[in-house]
């Protein structure tokens, strides 16, 4: 990978960081119980916190890939897969900057024949 590829993809990376970082500050998962609510009501405000939570717990997954994929930037490691250490190609990269493993090991993965390292 060229090193001109390498900071354009650092740089997406940062910036897709920061809007995650942002994204999650603005997350208010408190519920206000100063009146009692209506059952319904009450149901729909936990429905409705769940989602928010889910949400939230997929951007901080996502805020660690990209973390993990800037380490590897600065250990001169990005773009090799962390299971079959093969090359990732560049236009996987393009689209899933946080990437780990090649499509090959990601399909594994995916069938549950791979175990994803945290």
């Amino acid at each position: 990978m060229t090193k001109a590829n390498l900071k354009k993809i650092k740089e997406k990376l940062l910036a897709e960081r920061d809007i995650l970082i942002d994204k999650l500050k603005d997350n208010d998962l408190s519920i206000d119980d100063s009146e009692t609510p209506d059952p319904a009501d009450l149901a729909v405000r936990n429905y409705s916190k769940n989602v928010m939570l889910a949400v939230s717990e997929n951007e901080s997954r996502q805020l660690a890939l990209i973390d993990e994929a800037l380490r590897r930037i600065e250990d001169d490691e990005y773009g090799l897969c962390q299971n079959c250490e093969k090359e990732i190609t560049e236009k996987r990269l393009e689209a899933i900057p946080w990437a780990r493993y090649c499509l090959s090991c990601q399909e594994l993965v995916e069938q549950g024949l791979l175990d994803e390292e945290e």
